[in-house]
């Protein structure tokens, strides 16, 4: 007779959280090579320990909150996970071997135990132990096989690479002939898998990786590194110019459209070419020069390739070093903000500033934005920094106005990260409620570029900000593209002209005639105009006579500091001309 199995809760209960752990369990937690997870009933990350990280990727701090599923690699069907969850309801532990994806998109094999802990008759948290088993299973003839293939492509991987390019150098020294690295990486792939998933995702790094092989020939060898990036390795050219003709052929194929589930989707790539001899004699070499001229290509803009050359290395090197000092003048607090007055036009007082940042560099004294701004965007930097500008200014402006007893606003740039980011609302709602300054006192400034490159997006997320209260600016006015069907849609107050016009409005009859056009339309829907760049009296009463609103330039005030501005409002809050 066989005994009934009973499934019986354990007693008691593990509490695990980001913050503490209890003290038995501690030691085991922190220091087990096992990466262990705990969620809460819902599943919900509650603790990672550090070997999670190692073994994944993922910080603590990014997973916490999520449900495990980001981790999954796609290998398993919905059965599989239906399987687990039905012994996990029996009170029971699954165990098993399943495939995961680590953050940099690898997937890999884990040996995972899920453990319910059941208090009175409910499971209140579920425990993931796991090891990384790539290693236990390398002597396996397919494990064998993943080692040196992309598992996603089945092309040859980065191991696989040194080994063959390191074949072909020997070659191409015996023969005393010219070998090629192309190294190419996809456009956006990021905001592609973060808008569309990894599932389409991995099926477009399948269709390109499928299009390198069509486009090289049957001698020549593609392999795919990781994340977005391939390489392909041209045997035995004569010359240089044929790296450029396949380099051509490349962007041709993949400049055609990708079908994906019933969807004609267009990418870019970037694609940067070093020879052998004249570009490097060894192959880290090689490829290093090759990723190099990958990343002027993609400076340049889409669809391009680039051959190697030495300057690429000085520029790369500046650029390493600028982006190094940029985190660290964060970290140091080595930014400053200046202040532009903006000057009512018909009164000559100045009713608000314009905040401008400045890095004020402990060697190289004071930076403008421009040196820096382009690098901070391209990095991300740009998010922590500009959240510290529109802080700084919010606090210092509800700092003179109650001083003064004045109602001046701030005008603050926002960049094109800073508007796409989902948190835009929450992070500003956060500084003005910090700050205490009315939300009519806040002026946010985007360039006409910004606004048009997502017109529907830019309209939701300025109707989300003026229903606070806020106010807005198209800046730059008149130098890029601009649809008045969605000008008259956004609900703007202001219009800035370029100072680029303003400068030469009265030399050029076209420029003097873009500004009363913009000076008009304005007006006509209602919203009022400050021309930037003022800097002669002639310019000033030119503007006066054409009924424009505001004005700011040189001609009144430099941007100046903190302190210089407070004094510039104690002395003289009205300027007379």
């Amino acid at each position: 007779m066989t005994e009934e199995r009973r499934h019986t809760p354990p007693p008691s209960k593990l509490t695990v959280n980001r913050h503490s752990v209890i003290p038995d369990y501690k030691t085991v937690f922190f220091n087990s090579s096992e990466g262990i997870l705990v969620t809460d009933s819902n599943r919900k990350i509650i603790a990672a320990n550090p070997s999670f990280t190692r073994i994944t990727g993922y910080q603590e701090q990014d997973v916490l909150g999520k449900t495990p599923s980001f981790l999954k690699s796609q290998r398993h069907d919905q059965q599989f996970f239906d399987g687990v969850e039905t012994v996990l309801s029996k009170y029971e532990k699954w165990q098993g071997e399943i495939w995961n994806r680590r953050k940099n998109g690898e997937i890999h094999p884990q040996w995972l135990s899920i453990i319910p802990v059941v208090n009175n008759g409910r499971t209140e948290q579920f425990i993931g132990i796991f090891t990384d088993i790539s290693g236990f299973l390398s002597n396996n003839a397919v494990m064998r096989s993943h080692a040196y293939s992309d598992s996603l492509t089945g092309l040859p991987n980065r191991m696989l690479l040194y080994d063959r390019l390191t074949f072909m150098l020997n070659l191409a020294r015996r023969r005393n002939g010219i070998m090629c690295v192309l190294y190419l990486d996809i456009n956006r792939f990021k905001m592609i898998n973060d808008t569309l998933g990894y599932s389409l995702g991995d099926q477009l790094l399948q269709n390109v990786a499928a299009r390198l092989k069509s486009s090289t020939r049957e001698v020549d060898s593609v392999f795919r590194l990781g994340d977005d990036e391939f390489a392909i390795l041209l045997e035995d050219i004569d010359k240089p110019q044929d790296a450029s003709r396949v380099a051509k052929r490349i962007l041709s194929a993949c400049a055609k459209p990708f079908v994906m589930k019933e969807q004609e989707m267009y990418v870019t790539v970037s694609i940067g070419v070093s020879l052998y001899p004249n570009d490097g004699e060894h192959f880290e070499q090689l490829l290093k020069n090759a990723e190099t001229a990958m990343l002027r290509a993609k400076e340049l803009g889409i669809s391009n390739y680039q051959h190697y050359k030495p300057s690429m290395n000085t520029q790369a090197y500046e650029s390493l070093t600028l982006e190094y000092n940029l985190q660290k003048a964060l970290k140091n607090n080595q930014f400053r903000v200046y202040y532009q007055p903006i000057i009512q036009l018909n009164t000559n007082e100045i009713i608000g500033a314009e905040a401008l940042i400045r890095w004020g560099h402990p060697e190289l004294g004071i930076i403008t934005p421009a040196q820096f701004v382009p690098l901070a965007e391209e990095t991300g930097l740009i998010l922590p920094i500009g959240e510290w500008v529109l802080e700084t200014a919010c606090e210092t402006m509800q700092q003179w106005n109650m001083k003064t007893g004045r109602s001046l606003f701030v005008s603050v740039n926002l960049s094109a990260r800073q508007f796409q980011q989902p948190e835009l609302v929450a992070n500003i709602t956060r500084v003005l409620e910090r700050s205490g300054l009315s939300p009519s006192q806040l002026k946010l400034e985007i360039t006409e570029s910004i606004g048009m490159k997502n017109p529907v997006q830019t309209l939701n997320t300025l109707r989300e900000l003026k229903e606070l209260g806020i106010l807005f600016a198209i800046d730059d006015f008149g130098t890029g593209y601009s649809s008045l069907s969605y000008l008259k849609q956004f609900p703007i107050d202001t219009i800035k002209i370029d100072k680029s016009f303003v400068m030469e409005m009265e030399a050029y009859t076209n420029d003097s005639a873009i500004v009363d056009a913009v000076i008009a339309l304005a007006h006509s829907l209602n919203v009022d105009v400050i021309a930037e760049g003022v800097e002669t009296a002639d310019q000033v009463n030119y503007l006066r006579s054409k009924s424009c609103d505001k004005v700011q330039g040189f001609y009144y005030s430099r941007p100046v500091s903190t302190d210089d501005f407070y004094q510039l409002l104690a002395d003289t809050p009205w300027i007379t001309t």
